[in-house]
């Protein structure tokens, strides 16, 4: 069970699974360590995390005194010195804000980040797959999805074109772990699915670095170089240790297609299994809402229209159960409120997927940002409920990447302008 205390409160034998703002933030190399004497409680504190995240099922929870790890005992000097012998940077130090969910999925997704690029990194060098390292990774992802959905895709949908390969595949994990959920898959299929996202595009990595940041279209000698990193990410998957069936299924079929026009087997939707048929919605629901080196993203709920407008490419009813996992107006989309204000979704809502939380920060008819504010777009004579879904690109052309970016970071956008058409997009 996952935990989070007051750093000061930390005990000797306790097994720390995150600290507050990430593993960058951390003194220490490892992302994650069995706490095993006060100076490790110390560097904590002196790096101004006041909190961390404890796993109790790996050490010992907050209720346990530290007297029943005997063979770790706690020396004479205190775990927090008082504040009269505290060096000066430490009584001047501001206090830090309590750390949040969004705050621990940027942590989750910076860490497993760093540990795909690393294992993509190995990979290029002709090193054989391990995936060892990435089991605690799919853990985390699947416990940051548990305690908030959210927080997680808000966080993976932030990619820059150069990290694209990497996040995307965090995010689809993170996706996949959302989806499955949903369908109330047992959970060992859940894991096996997260790993699956995390390794699916793993072949990329066979493929040459100036095809993959190409900025326009690829020729068809290109692309039938790119139609082949499936096979080549499940050959280098099955040449590893410890892979599932699962991972490797996902590898190499995420890019069929239910009417049999997929690759790299034109394979027809009876004859993929529904990992595959999931990882397929996954990836490309993430990669046409992803700013990518060769196209602008498209808002959410544009991508699910058109994903459902696609005849043969997806299992339909899997689909349907995909943006049922999501909403109707998803994470990261861009909506009009009855009041003529532009808001960013925020955060589903199970119980009325109509009603989203939002965070308002354009007002149309003074066509200038306005301070901005968090609400549940709900009706009644009281509410501001969405008028429809908008695309950012529509409102501020090539600013839409950064104008959301600094609303998600609840920042207000200094140098975006709005778009030129947007007189007559005020009209209605």
């Amino acid at each position: 069970m996952l935990v989070t205390i007051k750093t000061k409160d930390a005990r000797i034998g306790m097994f720390v699974h995150a600290v507050e703002g990430g593993w960058l933030a951390s003194p220490f190399w490892r992302a994650q360590l069995v706490l095993t004497k006060a100076s490790e409680i110390n560097k904590l504190l002196a790096a101004g995390i006041n909190e961390i995240v404890i796993d109790t099922t790996k050490g010992v929870g907050p209720a346990l005194p530290v007297v029943e790890v005997a063979e770790v005992p706690a020396p004479a000097a205190m775990i927090e010195p008082a504040a009269d012998s505290l060096p000066a940077t430490e009584l001047q130090r501001p206090r830090r804000r309590a750390m949040t969910e969004l705050d621990r999925a940027r942590g989750t997704v910076e860490r497993c980040k760093s540990a795909v690029m690393a294992m993509f990194g190995e990979v290029r060098l002709g090193h054989a797959v391990d995936t060892s390292a990435m089991t605690p990774l799919v853990e985390e992802i699947a416990q940051s999805v548990t305690r908030d959905a959210s927080a997680m895709l808000n966080v993976t949908r932030l990619k820059t074109k150069d990290e694209y390969t990497y996040l995307h595949s965090v995010a689809v994990a993170a996706l996949l772990v959302h989806f499955a959920r949903h369908l109330k898959l047992p959970e060992e299929e859940v894991l096996d699915l997260c790993m699956a996202g995390l390794l699916h595009d793993i072949g990329k990595m066979a493929v040459p670095n100036a095809l993959l940041a190409k900025p326009g279209k690829l020729d068809p000698p290109e692309m039938a170089v790119l139609r082949h990193h499936p096979e080549k990410g499940h050959a280098l998957l099955r040449a590893g240790r410890d892979v599932s069936e699962v991972v490797l299924d996902v590898c190499l079929h995420h890019h069929e297609r239910v009417d049999g026009r997929g690759y790299p087997f034109g394979l027809t939707g009876e004859q993929l299994s529904m990992a595959a048929r999931m990882g397929a919605i996954c990836d490309v629901y993430d990669a046409v809402t992803s700013l990518r080196p060769y196209k602008r993203p498209w808002s959410p709920s544009d991508a699910l229209s058109r994903m459902q407008s696609w005849t043969g490419h997806f299992d339909q009813e899997l689909l349907a159960r995909f943006i049922d996992s999501i909403g109707i107006h998803p994470v990261g989309g861009l909506v009009r409120l009855r009041s003529s204000r532009l808001a960013l979704v925020i955060e589903g809502n199970d119980a009325d997927p109509t009603a989203p939380r939002v965070r308002v920060f354009y007002d149309i008819p003074m066509r200038r940002f306005i301070p901005q504010d968090d609400l549940w777009a709900k009706g009644g004579a009281d509410g501001d409920p969405i008028h429809r879904s908008e695309r950012g690109s529509h409102w501020f052309d090539d600013d839409w990447p950064a104008v959301e970016a600094a609303v998600r970071a609840g920042q207000v956008p200094s140098s975006a302008r709005p778009s030129s058409t947007l007189s007559l997009c005020a009209r209605g």
